[in-house]
């Protein structure tokens, strides 16, 4: 008996004890050895030709998994594999086939990646957690709790690869086949069940009509002695006459119709087809088993999810072929590359995918394609459409309608996810399955979904406010959808296995009546009998790590302040109207620019310092001093990061490669120098602040310094990310008029960039790039021009709203008017600006078509082109006056003929270079900011961030260690620095003295005591006080500092989180000794 470790190519050793016969003793080496391995695996007996040891150079993992063992012992023996590529050195026993390919792409291997001890400790944890009960309708799951940051999103992954390739467990054979033998003999000869009959042929109705009559016609009771005997021979005589006619998806719904006929026909299992599980047991043995494993998860981490997966995953491993696309980084690559394994909704398959994501509104595949992947990727939004869509059929139907053509079965016309059993379901961020009703869009239908096992992945399980009276009694109402879910066996009943989407209350009510009686009442009344169901279950179904068991530098936060001034004529108002007799309140308000006004009555009634209160009051939520506070802010933000950038080059500027992942807080001792490129996110929970302050930064940064995540579309969120997270941006150069078009994951067809159409005093109309705007022409400068060359109308200087006449080109076109009098540069070539082609290639690509069709609309039509510049008389000058006519995209003014539905004729005429006959390219940019949205940040994985800056406090602690583990997480190469900024109104000494003058109650919130009073945030809980002094008085004793004296309440539901302690790590010993 041997010990051979046999390389796998992805971290591990297959462990196995190999046994020689007799025949064999002689053979002591290690080649001799394997040779006898083989030989168990491939030949059938002792005689069989043995192989040479040169087969591992072609035997891959995968092939051995699939290989036959002739002895279960052998087969045993394979059950536990080595891994060797654990982030701490050491080597562990974990389940075969252990993880292939995650963290095995060409980058992930030449940088020595592996997995955390404690993803290896949760994957245990996972694994048995999903073995403990194999029984049909048995929890096999969980919740994923590991606290934010804790790379979550490679642990399913790699718990997906452990299991890639396996199918769901089919129901057991249930049915008394005497019994419906029995009462088929008794239906076979009576008309009267013609109507059940045609109920299961209805997938065949809209076939042509003499082909299902005649079908319907010949398979109608009563039969001749000798016809269709049994059940199974009606369906083999169904199936052989429509196979060529009708789609795979129809035969398969006439299946499921036999099933549920079949069920109706046992007598015997009446009493077990009407429970739950009896009900769903039918219900699930009719749909299509898949090895898929489905991920639902929110719109803002399709593209993380899939961006991980290019990253991390070899797809090569599961694929017909072995090529990592990894190294096709930013190029499409070939289906060939890992094709058929990932599945993103609305991008497709992953290996022809391009990063930033080409996401559009594609239209779901079939669920004979969806079965074909191991990996699909659905948002909630497409989430909340196929419920909506069912929802609607469901409205419309019949289900008591023979002609229906079966949508009530829903499977032709319902979601392909409800016609497939899953052979797992992931929800990421999955509190948000609990955060709403059971009867929510996205709560209802994934509970609907078949799947073998569920897993819940969430770092903050239930959300609220720690400190809030009601948060234990929120927190145990989700904990109790999320048990729903995943289909509890006391508290998370099966559904009614209906597909009809409308809400069902039944099993769900007896499960939240059991859960109240059981788990909730006990514990608010603080009894320890229902704290200890509550913890039993928990620990059941949760696999959850700190971040204190890991030891992760801390982040550092830090409070600001930012006084805004109150405009000195403001506070003339206010003293006046305070100190005056004589005042005309609707002027006052008028001009202090507060709009609600009646509940000031009172005040003026009062006068002194109640009056005093409410007008500073209500002053500082005007929007005029909302944007001084946005000013503030982003002047703050600008400096900041100004400061921190120019510290970075004092210490020897950035290092963009070889900056190391931090493991612990203790390698910050290591001589700690932080190098690392200034990435700073601000973020706010109020999406007007955020686009408020935005645009003061724009005034601060150019363009390219900023990436936003304010919108919710896929497309865009992931374009913005890339230019964040790489410091490029792709994109193609328009032939035509030489301008760059954002590649934002929709194919470039054609261009963007706008071009202006405009006239001049000598009859020529033309079209000119907005770069060519000198500025616009204002009625002074208008009535000073001499009257030859003076042409159209002077711009209003107002119109502009501050802005120079000289930026009239950049500004946003909706201050442009038609007829608005321009000063053009008219020189060819424009330093700026690529050379215009020659009249004979624009004759070539059709322009003469395109000065007909633009006469013929007398120059008020789409089409022009950007042709030479008309030769002026004073040829040597270079700006020339001109009247504007309107603007478009050049792809408009150039467009391709093609027939336009709407107005019934041809359109367009231009046959030349596009955008898509040139080349993608990639262009530099120092993007180092990044706007980001609340509704957006969950699940972001932004470990190389450096600095986050919060528009306002935080007091929720779930909310706000959500925020900041954006960024402290795994994978973070130093510290992150969580900045609040707080912003106070300030008062000069007059107004001061004047409230004080007035006894005013209202705080000088400027005053240097007052900022000493401002938040700051426990290090460990992320909960906020009122001051540092009491954050470090709360350090000492939080439950959640390993080094505190904590005082615990234990029916608070955070210390029965606590109690659940981190799963056992694997170890490292013979097979078998880590069971």
């Amino acid at each position: 008996m041997g010990k051979i470790a046999i390389p796998t190519g992805d971290g591990a050793n297959i462990i196995v004890i190999a046994t020689t016969d007799d025949n064999n003793n002689n053979n002591d080496d290690d080649d001799d050895d394997v040779d006898d391995l083989l030989g168990l695996f491939l030949r059938t007996n002792d005689n069989a030709p043995r192989l040479d040891s040169s087969i591992w150079d072609f035997l891959t993992l995968r092939d051995l998994y699939q290989l036959r063992s002739v002895s279960k012992s052998t087969y045993s023996s394979l059950e536990m594999v080595e891994y060797n590529r654990c982030r701490d050195g050491k080597d562990y026993l974990v389940p075969f086939p252990s993880f292939p390919a995650i963290l095995g792409t060409t980058e992930d291997i030449k940088n020595g990646a592996g997995l955390f001890t404690h993803q290896l400790a949760s994957l245990r944890a996972m694994i048995r957690a999903e073995n403990n009960n194999t029984s049909f309708g048995a929890l096999r799951g969980g919740i994923l709790g590991d606290a934010p940051g804790l790379g979550k999103t490679i642990t399913m992954l790699a718990l997906i690869a452990n299991t890639s390739g396996l199918r769901p467990i089919e129901p057991k054979e249930f049915y008394d086949n005497d019994s419906i033998d029995e009462h088929w003999k008794l239906m076979r000869t009576n008309p009267v069940f013609r109507t059940e009959i045609l109920k299961a042929l209805r997938p065949f109705r809209d076939c042509y009509h003499h082909q299902y009559a005649a079908l319907a016609e010949d398979v109608s009771p009563p039969y001749e002695d000798d016809r269709f005997p049994t059940l199974a021979s009606f369906e083999r005589h169904v199936n052989k006459c429509m196979v060529r006619r009708v789609s795979q998806a129809k035969l398969d719904l006439f299946r499921r119709n036999v099933v549920s006929f079949k069920a109706g026909l046992d007598k015997r299992n009446r009493r077990f087809f009407a429970n739950d599980k009896g009900k769903r047991m039918v219900f699930e043995r009719n749909l299509l088993p898949c090895s898929a494993t489905l991920v639902v998860v929110p719109d803002a981490l399709l593209e993380h999810w899939a961006e991980q997966m290019r990253r991390h995953v070899n797809l090569g491993v599961f694929a017909d072929d072995t090529k990592d696309i990894s190294s096709s980084r930013n190029e499409s690559t070939s289906n060939s590359c890992g094709s058929g394994v990932a599945y993103i909704d609305g991008v497709g398959d992953l290996s022809s995918a391009r990063f930033p994501l080409n996401h559009g509104q594609m239209s779901i595949l079939s669920a004979f394609d969806l079965m074909g992947y191991a990996i699909v990727v659905m948002p909630f939004s497409r989430i909340k459409q196929q419920y909506a869509h069912a929802r609607k059929r469901q409205r419309e139907e019949d289900p008591n309608d023979v002609s229906s053509d079966g949508s009530s079965e829903a499977y032709i016309s319902s979601s392909p996810l409800l016609q497939l059993r899953w052979f797992r379901i992931v929800v990421d961020e999955g509190h948000e399955l609990g955060e709403n009703d059971a009867g929510s869009d996205v709560t209802n239908f994934v509970n609907r979904m078949g799947a073998e096992r569920r897993w819940v992945m969430s770092g903050t399980p239930t959300t609220g406010d720690e400190d809030d009276q009601k948060f234990t009694s929120k927190g145990l109402d989700q904990l109790q959808r999320l048990l729903l879910f995943l289909r509890h066996e006391r508290y998370g009943t099966l559904p009614e296995p209906t597909e009809r989407i409308l809400r069902r209350r039944g099993s769900r009510e007896q499960a939240k009546s059991a859960w109240a009686a059981d788990v909730k009442k006990p514990f608010l009344k603080k009894q320890y009998d229902g704290r200890e169901k509550l913890y039993r279950v928990l620990d059941e179904v949760m696999v959850m790590h700190k971040k204190e068991d890991i030891g992760l530098p801390k982040p550092i936060f830090k409070q600001s302040e930012v006084s805004v001034p109150v405009p000195p004529h403001i506070q003339s108002i206010i003293i006046d109207a305070v100190l005056s007799k004589d005042i005309d309140p609707p002027s006052i308000l008028r001009n202090l620019g507060i709009m609600h006004r009646r509940h000031m009555h009172h005040a003026f009634d009062v006068g002194g310092s109640t009056l005093f209160d409410a007008l500073v009051s209500e002053y500082l939520h005007t929007d005029n001093f909302q944007m001084k506070v946005d000013e503030a802010q982003a002047n703050f933000i600008a400096n900041e990061i100004k400061k921190e950038r120019l510290e970075l080059e004092n210490r020897g500027g950035a290092l963009l490669d070889g900056v190391t992942a931090l493991t612990a807080a203790t390698d910050l001792a290591k001589n700690f120098v932080d190098r690392r490129p200034i990435k700073a996110v601000v973020y706010s929970n109020s999406h007007n602040n955020l686009l408020d302050v935005a645009e003061y930064l724009y005034g601060s940064f150019d363009s390219e310094n900023i990436a936003e995540m304010m919108e919710g579309k896929i497309e865009h969120m992931s374009y913005e990310l890339g230019r964040f997270r790489n410091n490029y941006k792709e994109g193609k150069n328009c032939p035509i008029c030489g301008g760059w078009n954002d590649y934002t994951g929709k194919k470039l067809t054609s261009c963007s960039n706008g071009l202006v159409e405009v006239s001049d005093k000598d009859g020529n109309t033309y079209l000119v790039e907005k770069e060519r705007i000198v500025r616009a022409v204002s009625e002074v400068e208008f009535n000073s021009l001499d009257a030859r060359i003076a042409f159209g109308n002077p711009v209003d200087i107002d119109r502009l709203e501050g802005a120079p006449l000289t930026k009239y080109g950049p500004s946003p076109t909706k201050y442009w008017r038609v007829g608005d009098c321009l000063l053009i540069d008219a020189r060819d070539p424009h330093p700026l600006l690529q050379k215009r082609w020659s009249e004979e290639k624009w004759a070539a690509y059709g322009s003469a078509t395109c000065v007909e069709l633009a006469e013929s609309d007398g120059f008020e039509g789409r089409d022009n082109y950007l042709g030479e510049l008309p030769n002026h008389p004073d040829g040597d000058v270079r700006e020339v006056v001109v009247k504007l006519r309107k603007w478009q995209p050049c792809g408009r003014f150039h467009s391709r003929p093609r027939w336009d539905m709407r107005r019934k004729q041809n359109v367009g005429w231009y046959t030349g270079p596009t955008l898509e006959d040139v080349e993608m390219l990639t262009q530099k940019e120092d993007t180092f900011l990044l706007l980001l949205d609340a509704s957006l940040s969950h699940g972001l994985d932004l470990s190389f961030v450096t600095h986050m800056y919060l528009l306002e406090p935080i007091d929720d602690a779930a909310h706000m260690e959500q925020v900041t583990s954006r960024a402290h997480r795994l994978g973070c190469t130093g510290p992150v620095t969580i900045e609040t900024i707080h912003t106070w109104h300030q008062l000069d000494t007059n107004a001061k003295h004047v409230a004080k003058q007035v006894a005013s109650t209202l705080e000088d919130e400027t005053d240097e005591s007052k900022k000493r009073t401002s938040t700051a945030i426990c290090d460990h809980c992320y909960r906020s006080f009122a001051n540092l002094g009491l954050a470090k008085e709360h350090e000492l004793t939080c439950d959640r500092n390993p080094n505190g004296n904590a005082i615990v309440d234990p029916f608070h539901l955070s210390s029965v989180y606590r109690d659940i302690r981190p799963p056992a790590p694997m170890i490292v010993g013979v097979p078998g000794t880590n069971q």
